[in-house]
């Protein structure tokens, strides 16, 4: 076992230093998004009758299912509001962060063939996810650290902050775990975090499901990790116990990973790799078709977790309409009647589905990077196909795909709700919002194609459009973002079922101007430089 672990702290050195950049922006946005909205509720909701308010409205299923399992709903104080409402945000942020650590130093130095080069040296078998669970220990105590230290800047007890702190890091261990054990079993870094994006979803929804059944957690709760960190009930009633759960899953995740490098081929994955043709389909005639090809699986991924969040989102709609009851007169009367608080929760999940084809159009445009470094795009163009309908091709199939997820989840949203809930021009409404978005996905997917076109290392900076206008969509309303850095979004410019407006017709042009001159500054970028550039 020690020769197998020979080199972990030289790889380990390796990945501190390939992460200097990207580690402290993670650890940075974490605790000033928990500082800064921590600090925000504490000043929207000073009275204990505000809070009260906002209580109700976080213990229908659809607050339960976006936040909590509902702890201290009686009692509301700043403390369990946070742990309520801010938990599974930042729980699946920092999940995401650790499947990509784990991937990253894992199976993506082995496609990229470093990994076979330093095994060819005094390097062991087992130094690789050595260095790479190190590294997300590392990162869990930092996140450990900035989460309890956001909410001792709150002055909330010290022993619950330490424990929702812990609960986040824990976090990064699981899904680190389950990162490593997603890179043995796909031959590809892609593949890999496909998987633990997969088991994340279901995470979410088995847990988010389970809470509504029985609030403050069913049986079903119990199959999800991150329940096992809001059931710690932190500035409620503290219990330690339920992070050994989260501890024992990444300690057998973990050496189940190990165990299961031993059983594989240096490079391959245990996953069966299905042969391909010996030669190409008819329908492969050029760059947009391959486009298509080598993004199938990864599309109909994101299609069906989108369709499924359609699915709950709209079974979700006559419960909304159920608990409109609950709430206060005056909360009654700003709402306008029980119809415009479903028609408002409908707007919320057009809203978290565009967010997500968002994210669609932007992973697609950012495969150009991985086009180039595995030598698919200079074959390519070695062949009679110009640069920029290679380039164009790539933008085409961002937009066109992310929009016919999104018309489709759509669709299915709709048929969800109608089949529950009598809303009236439910089809005709959301189809109409969905038009409305089509020209902020053509933005994303321009956004992206010119970080790439100027600079492929850079693709990473393509994320940063979709980080915000996440936050300003979803956490907009709760953080009292300025008006002026709402305006900057361009989901905010949409069509809305609850107040019965059209979208802003000039805003909309804008954004489809821009997004026009940014994707010919791509094809102006891109025709003058090298391929590959490392």
């Amino acid at each position: 076992m020690t020769r197998e672990l020979q080199g972990t702290a030289t790889l380990l050195k390796l990945a501190l230093k390939r992460d200097r950049i990207r580690l402290p922006i993670w650890v940075v946005a974490v605790g000033l998004l928990l500082a800064g909205g921590g600090q925000e509720l504490a000043q929207v909701f000073s009275s204990a009758e505000e809070r009260q308010v906002r209580a109700t409205i976080m213990g229908q299923p659809s607050g339960i299912f976006m936040g909590g399992p509902g702890y201290g709903l009686d009692d509301y104080t700043v403390g369990a509001m946070m742990a309520n409402e801010y938990t599974l945000f930042i729980v699946v942020a920092v999940a995401i962060m650790a499947l990509q650590t784990a991937v990253r130093h894992t199976r993506g130095e082995e496609s990229a063939g470093r990994i076979e080069l330093l095994r060819s040296t005094r390097v062991g078998r087992h130094a690789a996810p050595a260095a790479a669970t190190v590294m997300l220990l590392i990162t869990a105590t930092l996140i450990t650290l900035v989460c309890a230290g956001s909410m001792l800047m709150l002055d909330l007890p010290a022993q619950d902050s330490w424990a929702f702190g812990a609960g986040i890091g824990v976090q990064v261990l699981v899904f680190g775990a389950v990162g490593l054990l997603c890179a043995q079993l796909s031959s590809t870094p892609r593949g890999a975090m496909g998987l633990g994006l997969a088991v994340l979803g279901v995470a979410v929804v088995v847990r988010g499901v389970g809470d509504i059944m029985e609030l403050q957690g069913s049986w079903l709760s119990w199959f999800s990790p991150i329940a096992w960190s809001m059931q710690t009930r932190a500035f409620v009633e503290l219990r330690w116990w339920p992070l050994l759960l989260a501890v024992g899953l990444t300690l057998l995740a973990t050496l189940a990973a190990m165990s299961l490098q031993s059983r594989r081929d240096l490079d391959a994955g245990l996953l069966p790799q299905r042969s391909g043709r010996s030669h190409a389909a008819s329908y492969l005639r050029g760059p947009l078709s391959l486009g298509v090809r080598l993004t199938r699986t990864s599309n109909i991924t994101w299609l069906i977790a989108l369709v499924l969040l359609a699915v709950t989102y709209g079974s979700l709609a006559p419960s909304m309409r159920d608990s409109f009851a609950d709430l206060p007169a005056s909360y009654q009367a700003i709402m306008g009647g029980s119809d415009r608080a479903v028609q408002g929760f409908l707007d919320l999940a057009m809203t978290t589905l565009a967010c997500g084809a968002a994210a669609l159009a932007v992973a697609l445009a950012s495969r150009l990077h991985g086009e180039e470094t595995d030598s698919r795009t200079e074959l390519v163009l070695s062949l009679p196909v110009a640069r920029i309908r290679w380039l164009l091709s790539w933008w085409a199939l961002a937009f066109v795909v992310s929009a016919v997820v999104l018309l489709l989840s759509t669709l299915v949203l709709a048929a969800t709700t109608d089949a529950v809930i009598t809303v009236d021009g439910v089809y005709s409404g959301l189809l109409l919002i969905w038009a409305t978005y089509l020209p902020a996905l053509t933005l994303f997917a321009s956004l992206a194609v010119l970080v790439y076109a100027l600079s492929p290392r850079l693709t990473v900076l393509a994320w940063v459009p979709v980080l915000f206008v996440v936050i300003v969509a979803i956490l907009g309303p709760l953080l009292s973002v300025p008006s002026w850095v709402t305006d900057l979004s361009p989901f905010h410019h949409v069509a809305r079922l609850a107040s019965d407006s059209a979208a802003d017709a000039a805003a909309l042009t804008w954004i489809s101007t821009v997004a026009v001159l940014t994707a010919a500054l791509a094809v102006a970028a891109f025709r003058r430089r090298d391929i590959p550039r490392d």
